[in-house]
Protein backbone atom coordinates (compact mmCIF):
# COMPACT_ATOMS: atom_id res chain seq x y z
CA UNK A 1 0.00 0.00 0.00
CA UNK A 2 1.12 3.51 -0.74
CA UNK A 3 0.97 6.18 1.94
CA UNK A 4 -1.90 8.60 1.61
CA UNK A 5 0.22 11.73 1.96
CA UNK A 6 1.86 11.03 -1.40
CA UNK A 7 -1.40 11.53 -3.29
CA UNK A 8 -3.83 14.36 -3.78
CA UNK A 9 -7.53 13.76 -3.43
CA UNK A 10 -10.27 14.40 -5.97
CA UNK A 11 -11.31 12.72 -9.21
CA UNK A 12 -11.31 14.25 -12.67
CA UNK A 13 -14.13 13.85 -15.19
CA UNK A 14 -11.92 11.55 -17.24
CA UNK A 15 -11.29 9.32 -14.24
CA UNK A 16 -14.99 9.18 -13.47
CA UNK A 17 -15.82 8.01 -16.99
CA UNK A 18 -13.25 5.23 -16.72
CA UNK A 19 -14.46 4.19 -13.29
CA UNK A 20 -11.30 5.38 -11.51
CA UNK A 21 -11.15 7.13 -8.16
CA UNK A 22 -8.90 7.70 -5.19
CA UNK A 23 -9.91 5.63 -2.18
CA UNK A 24 -8.52 6.23 1.31
CA UNK A 25 -8.28 2.92 3.16
CA UNK A 26 -7.83 2.87 6.93
CA UNK A 27 -6.19 -0.31 8.19
CA UNK A 28 -4.82 -1.36 11.57
CA UNK A 29 -1.30 -0.67 10.28
CA UNK A 30 -1.95 2.84 8.97
CA UNK A 31 -3.86 5.07 6.54
CA UNK A 32 -3.31 4.44 2.84
CA UNK A 33 -4.53 5.65 -0.54
CA UNK A 34 -5.28 3.50 -3.56
CA UNK A 35 -6.15 4.20 -7.14
CA UNK A 36 -9.28 2.09 -7.56
CA UNK A 37 -10.78 0.90 -10.84
CA UNK A 38 -14.40 0.01 -10.22
CA UNK A 39 -15.89 -2.99 -11.99
CA UNK A 40 -17.97 -1.96 -15.02
CA UNK A 41 -18.64 -5.41 -16.44
CA UNK A 42 -22.14 -6.11 -17.81
CA UNK A 43 -24.37 -7.37 -15.03
CA UNK A 44 -22.06 -6.18 -12.26
CA UNK A 45 -23.38 -4.34 -9.23
CA UNK A 46 -23.59 -0.61 -9.84
CA UNK A 47 -23.40 0.14 -6.12
CA UNK A 48 -19.77 0.68 -5.28
CA UNK A 49 -20.27 0.14 -1.57
CA UNK A 50 -21.28 -3.47 -2.26
CA UNK A 51 -17.95 -4.09 -3.99
CA UNK A 52 -16.14 -2.72 -0.94
CA UNK A 53 -18.12 -4.86 1.49
CA UNK A 54 -17.31 -7.99 -0.51
CA UNK A 55 -13.64 -7.03 -0.17
CA UNK A 56 -14.09 -6.70 3.63
CA UNK A 57 -13.96 -2.91 3.44
CA UNK A 58 -16.63 -0.87 5.22
CA UNK A 59 -17.38 2.31 3.22
CA UNK A 60 -17.99 5.65 4.90
CA UNK A 61 -20.68 6.43 2.29
CA UNK A 62 -22.98 4.37 0.09
CA UNK A 63 -23.43 6.93 -2.68
CA UNK A 64 -19.88 7.81 -3.74
CA UNK A 65 -17.45 6.25 -1.27
CA UNK A 66 -14.05 7.89 -0.99
CA UNK A 67 -13.05 6.33 2.35
CA UNK A 68 -13.24 2.79 3.65
CA UNK A 69 -12.24 0.96 6.81
CA UNK A 70 -11.08 -2.63 6.90
CA UNK A 71 -13.02 -5.05 9.06
CA UNK A 72 -9.79 -5.69 10.90
CA UNK A 73 -9.31 -2.09 12.06
CA UNK A 74 -12.96 -1.87 13.20
CA UNK A 75 -12.59 -5.04 15.27
CA UNK A 76 -9.33 -3.66 16.62
CA UNK A 77 -10.95 -0.40 17.71
CA UNK A 78 -13.92 -2.27 19.20
CA UNK A 79 -11.64 -4.20 21.58
CA UNK A 80 -9.37 -1.20 22.14
CA UNK A 81 -12.28 1.01 23.22
CA UNK A 82 -13.71 -1.69 25.47
CA UNK A 83 -10.59 -2.90 27.24
CA UNK A 84 -8.25 0.12 27.06
CA UNK A 85 -10.92 2.89 27.06
CA UNK A 86 -9.27 4.41 24.00
CA UNK A 87 -11.10 7.33 22.42
CA UNK A 88 -11.66 7.51 18.68
CA UNK A 89 -9.41 10.56 18.41
CA UNK A 90 -6.50 8.83 20.15
CA UNK A 91 -7.00 5.66 18.12
CA UNK A 92 -6.96 7.48 14.78
CA UNK A 93 -3.99 9.59 15.84
CA UNK A 94 -2.13 6.34 16.51
CA UNK A 95 -2.90 5.17 12.98
CA UNK A 96 -1.61 8.46 11.56
CA UNK A 97 1.63 7.98 13.48
CA UNK A 98 1.92 4.44 12.14
CA UNK A 99 1.67 5.85 8.62
CA UNK A 100 4.05 8.78 9.01
CA UNK A 101 5.45 9.25 12.49
CA UNK A 102 7.51 12.28 11.44
CA UNK A 103 4.61 14.26 9.95
CA UNK A 104 1.33 12.71 11.16
CA UNK A 105 -0.52 15.96 10.48
CA UNK A 106 -0.01 15.39 6.74
CA UNK A 107 -2.16 12.26 6.85
CA UNK A 108 -5.78 12.73 5.79
CA UNK A 109 -8.17 13.25 8.67
CA UNK A 110 -10.82 10.53 8.71
CA UNK A 111 -11.82 10.93 12.36
CA UNK A 112 -15.45 11.86 11.64
CA UNK A 113 -15.78 8.98 9.19
CA UNK A 114 -14.40 6.61 11.83
CA UNK A 115 -17.05 7.75 14.30
CA UNK A 116 -19.87 7.19 11.78
CA UNK A 117 -18.67 3.81 10.57
CA UNK A 118 -17.79 2.46 14.00
CA UNK A 119 -21.23 3.33 15.38
CA UNK A 120 -22.88 1.28 12.63
CA UNK A 121 -20.30 -1.51 12.94
CA UNK A 122 -20.87 -1.86 16.68
CA UNK A 123 -24.62 -2.10 16.16
CA UNK A 124 -24.21 -4.72 13.41
CA UNK A 125 -21.90 -6.84 15.56
CA UNK A 126 -24.36 -6.65 18.43
CA UNK A 127 -27.22 -7.79 16.21
CA UNK A 128 -25.15 -10.69 14.86
CA UNK A 129 -24.28 -11.87 18.38
CA UNK A 130 -27.96 -11.97 19.31
CA UNK A 131 -29.01 -13.81 16.16
CA UNK A 132 -30.42 -10.94 14.09
CA UNK A 133 -27.56 -10.45 11.66
CA UNK A 134 -28.73 -12.72 8.85
CA UNK A 135 -32.52 -12.59 9.27
CA UNK A 136 -33.94 -9.56 7.50
CA UNK A 137 -37.56 -10.63 8.12
CA UNK A 138 -37.22 -10.59 11.91
CA UNK A 139 -36.44 -7.47 13.94
CA UNK A 140 -35.34 -7.44 17.58
CA UNK A 141 -38.04 -6.71 20.13
CA UNK A 142 -37.49 -4.39 23.12
CA UNK A 143 -34.63 -5.75 25.21
CA UNK A 144 -33.62 -8.43 22.69
CA UNK A 145 -30.12 -6.95 22.23
CA UNK A 146 -29.20 -7.27 25.90
CA UNK A 147 -28.29 -10.18 28.16
CA UNK A 148 -30.30 -11.01 31.24
CA UNK A 149 -28.71 -12.60 34.31
CA UNK A 150 -27.72 -16.14 33.36
CA UNK A 151 -27.92 -17.45 36.92
CA UNK A 152 -31.42 -16.19 37.77
CA UNK A 153 -34.33 -18.62 37.27
CA UNK A 154 -35.69 -18.42 33.73
CA UNK A 155 -38.31 -20.89 32.42
CA UNK A 156 -37.19 -22.56 29.23
CA UNK A 157 -33.55 -21.61 29.77
CA UNK A 158 -32.30 -22.94 33.11
CA UNK A 159 -35.59 -24.34 34.47
CA UNK A 160 -37.35 -27.50 33.20
CA UNK A 161 -40.82 -27.33 31.70
CA UNK A 162 -42.27 -28.86 34.87
CA UNK A 163 -40.67 -26.31 37.18
CA UNK A 164 -44.01 -25.28 38.74
CA UNK A 165 -44.49 -28.81 40.07
CA UNK A 166 -40.85 -29.36 41.03
CA UNK A 167 -39.93 -26.18 42.93
CA UNK A 168 -41.50 -23.95 45.51
CA UNK A 169 -42.42 -20.46 44.36
CA UNK A 170 -40.08 -18.75 46.81
CA UNK A 171 -37.14 -20.79 45.52
CA UNK A 172 -37.48 -19.72 41.88
CA UNK A 173 -38.82 -16.22 42.48
CA UNK A 174 -37.02 -13.43 40.61
CA UNK A 175 -36.00 -10.60 42.91
CA UNK A 176 -35.13 -7.08 41.74
CA UNK A 177 -33.53 -3.98 43.20
CA UNK A 178 -33.85 -0.40 41.92
CA UNK A 179 -31.18 2.27 42.24
CA UNK A 180 -30.25 5.58 40.67
CA UNK A 181 -27.15 7.60 39.85
CA UNK A 182 -27.51 11.38 39.98
CA UNK A 183 -23.99 12.08 38.61
CA UNK A 184 -24.59 10.53 35.16
CA UNK A 185 -25.82 13.77 33.61
CA UNK A 186 -26.51 14.37 29.94
CA UNK A 187 -26.51 17.90 28.52
CA UNK A 188 -28.96 19.05 25.89
CA UNK A 189 -27.82 18.87 22.29
CA UNK A 190 -27.87 21.84 19.95
CA UNK A 191 -29.38 19.70 17.19
CA UNK A 192 -31.17 16.75 18.87
CA UNK A 193 -32.65 15.68 15.53
CA UNK A 194 -29.16 14.61 14.47
CA UNK A 195 -28.99 12.12 17.35
CA UNK A 196 -30.45 9.13 15.49
CA UNK A 197 -30.72 5.96 17.54
CA UNK A 198 -29.81 2.67 15.86
CA UNK A 199 -31.33 0.42 18.54
CA UNK A 200 -33.87 2.47 20.49
CA UNK A 201 -35.17 0.31 23.33
CA UNK A 202 -33.49 -2.84 22.01
CA UNK A 203 -30.92 -3.00 24.81
CA UNK A 204 -30.98 -2.00 28.46
CA UNK A 205 -32.44 1.49 27.95
CA UNK A 206 -36.21 1.83 27.59
CA UNK A 207 -37.79 2.95 24.33
CA UNK A 208 -37.62 6.74 24.25
CA UNK A 209 -41.00 7.74 22.82
CA UNK A 210 -43.29 5.69 25.15
CA UNK A 211 -41.17 6.67 28.15
CA UNK A 212 -41.40 10.39 27.34
CA UNK A 213 -45.16 10.01 26.85
CA UNK A 214 -45.41 8.36 30.26
CA UNK A 215 -43.49 11.22 31.90
CA UNK A 216 -45.65 13.84 30.17
CA UNK A 217 -48.96 12.23 31.10
CA UNK A 218 -48.04 11.38 34.68
CA UNK A 219 -48.90 13.81 37.46
CA UNK A 220 -46.07 14.62 39.82
CA UNK A 221 -46.84 14.58 43.53
CA UNK A 222 -44.89 17.12 45.53
CA UNK A 223 -43.24 15.74 48.62
CA UNK A 224 -44.31 17.22 51.91
CA UNK A 225 -41.53 19.17 53.58
CA UNK A 226 -40.52 17.51 56.84
CA UNK A 227 -37.41 16.76 58.81
CA UNK A 228 -37.16 13.32 57.20
CA UNK A 229 -37.62 13.96 53.47
CA UNK A 230 -36.29 17.50 53.32
CA UNK A 231 -32.62 16.55 52.98
CA UNK A 232 -30.11 18.62 51.08
CA UNK A 233 -29.12 15.68 48.88
CA UNK A 234 -32.71 15.03 47.85
CA UNK A 235 -33.43 18.70 47.21
CA UNK A 236 -30.27 19.09 45.16
CA UNK A 237 -31.16 16.06 43.05
CA UNK A 238 -34.72 17.28 42.43
CA UNK A 239 -33.70 20.73 41.20
CA UNK A 240 -34.68 21.33 37.57
CA UNK A 241 -31.66 22.15 35.40
CA UNK A 242 -32.49 23.77 32.08
CA UNK A 243 -29.16 22.86 30.45
CA UNK A 244 -29.50 19.12 31.13
CA UNK A 245 -31.48 16.62 29.10
CA UNK A 246 -31.10 14.06 31.89
CA UNK A 247 -30.09 14.70 35.50
CA UNK A 248 -29.20 11.08 36.17
CA UNK A 249 -29.97 7.48 35.37
CA UNK A 250 -31.93 4.76 37.13
CA UNK A 251 -31.76 1.02 36.61
CA UNK A 252 -33.36 -2.23 37.72
CA UNK A 253 -31.10 -5.19 38.50
CA UNK A 254 -31.50 -8.69 39.86
CA UNK A 255 -31.11 -8.69 43.63
CA UNK A 256 -29.01 -11.83 43.71
CA UNK A 257 -26.23 -11.02 41.26
CA UNK A 258 -26.58 -7.32 40.37
CA UNK A 259 -27.08 -7.83 36.63
CA UNK A 260 -29.12 -5.16 34.83
CA UNK A 261 -32.55 -6.11 33.54
CA UNK A 262 -33.00 -5.56 29.76
CA UNK A 263 -35.24 -2.64 28.78
CA UNK A 264 -35.42 -1.19 32.29
CA UNK A 265 -32.84 1.63 32.46
CA UNK A 266 -34.33 5.14 32.37
CA UNK A 267 -33.16 8.75 32.47
CA UNK A 268 -34.05 11.15 35.26
CA UNK A 269 -35.54 14.49 34.20
CA UNK A 270 -35.83 15.97 37.66
CA UNK A 271 -34.27 13.77 40.28
CA UNK A 272 -35.87 10.61 41.62
CA UNK A 273 -39.47 11.49 40.93
CA UNK A 274 -42.32 9.19 41.84
CA UNK A 275 -43.48 8.77 38.23
CA UNK A 276 -40.06 7.49 37.24
CA UNK A 277 -39.74 5.17 40.22
CA UNK A 278 -43.19 3.70 39.58
CA UNK A 279 -42.14 3.00 36.00
CA UNK A 280 -39.37 0.69 37.23
CA UNK A 281 -41.81 -1.66 38.86
CA UNK A 282 -44.18 -1.41 35.90
CA UNK A 283 -41.38 -2.54 33.57
CA UNK A 284 -40.42 -5.44 35.82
Amino acid sequence: MEDVFRHGEGDTIYDTQLGLSNLVIVHSTGVYSHRVSWCQCPGADKDRHLHLLKARLFPASITRPQSAFTFNVLDHFLIDALECKTSAMSFYQKLRCFTNNAFPHEISDRYCELMWVFRIWRDLMNRIRFGFGHETDRSPAPGDLALYCLACPQPGINLPSSWKNSYDDWLVMQRYVVNGNFTAQHMKMKTPEDDVSLADGKGYMVTEEPYEAHITESIEKNEASCHISNHRAVNAANVQRSNLRATGVGATACARHGCFVPHSVVDFQKGERYVVTSLYYHLC
